[in-house]
């Protein structure tokens, strides 16, 4: 489909309600009134995007070096995705069948894209419109689109770790987790890990299925330790990304302390989370899947045998 068709079908009224979204940030961000050759080129360049004209990306590069009109450009793609996703119309087939195959709005996935070209020049208006925004949907489109600009994105999210509200560094925390988790990272998000305010103790256990053996270590650790049966259940669901014996003990522990204490909501994440590591759907009682999780290791290190000695010769 033509990138101006697909436009077409979005509705105006969740456009107004997408630039509200944008305008309702915190004040402490404003990019600057753009000047009116600013806003000439900004037209422009939204002109030949639309149309997919071959110029449109040397356009875009020299708003980039432009930190005013970079943020306004970034803006628009912002609103695309808003819009795109909240503003689809009834009725229309392929937008149904779509979602359900789990395929992007080919909108969502330009606007998508366009962000990751712009990079950093992104970064201060999706720190400052997404994810200072009082609103939770806002910050966690902040999070994923900081997510998809990757690297140039760090050093804004770290600084929020440092000295933002505890929700703004909630969501840098899961954004940072998208990134990868370097040493800098870990440290930062294990300190808040052990903070008192439950919610950031939560997301920041989150963050860390990317981390590594020393961060199954340490979500191994809160398991037993964190006094809050939610963050123990966030730990619980976490440590699904590191499928060996000694997680899989861990999480039969977990649930058979949940049983003991009549924790019945835990008890279920527990069964969740080892039903996921063993790629079943059946809960088990614990002794069985302490039988289960002997083996766990020895599973593993026998499946790149078995792919090495069915691969074509």
């Amino acid at each position: 489909m033509h990138p101006t068709a697909a436009m077409k079908r979005v509705r105006p009224a969740v456009f107004a309600l997408a630039l509200a979204a944008c305008a309702t940030a915190p004040a402490r961000y404003e990019p600057g009134t753009p000047t009116a050759e600013q806003t000439a080129k900004l037209k422009a360049a939204e002109a030949a995007y639309r149309a997919g004209a071959a110029d449109y990306p040397a356009q875009r590069d020299a708003i980039a070096r432009d930190p005013v009109a970079a943020a306004w450009l970034a803006r628009m793609f912002v609103r695309d995705v808003f819009t795109a996703r909240e503003g689809r119309p009834l009725g229309e087939d392929d937008e149904l069948l779509r979602a359900a195959a789990g395929i992007e709005d080919p909108v969502v996935a330009r606007a998508i894209a366009e962000l990751r070209a712009l990079g950093a020049a992104a970064v201060p208006v999706l720190v400052g419109d997404l994810l200072h925004h009082e609103q939770p949907q806002p910050r966690e489109l902040g999070i994923e689109l900081l997510g998809e600009i990757g690297e140039p994105a760090r050093p804004a999210l770290l600084a929020l770790l440092r000295g933002a509200p505890e929700k703004q560094r909630r969501a840098a925390a899961r954004a940072l987790g998208r990134l990868g988790v370097d040493d800098e990272v870990f440290a930062a998000l294990t300190a808040m890990a052990r903070e008192p305010d439950f919610t950031v103790r939560a997301d920041a256990l989150r963050s860390l299925r990317t981390a590594g053996a020393p961060a199954q270590a340490f979500l191994s650790e809160r398991l037993r330790v964190d006094d809050d049966p939610y963050v123990r259940r966030v730990a619980a669901e976490t440590l699904v990304a590191f499928p060996t014996t000694a997680v899989a003990n861990a999480l039969v522990d977990h649930l058979e302390r949940c049983e003991r204490d009549g924790d019945r909501a835990s008890a279920r994440a527990a069964q969740r989370a080892l039903c996921t590591m063993a790629g079943v759907r059946a809960a088990r009682p614990a002794e069985q899947w302490r039988q289960w999780a002997a083996g766990v290791d020895a599973r593993a290190a026998a499946k790149p045998a078995a792919k090495a000695a069915d691969a074509p010769r």
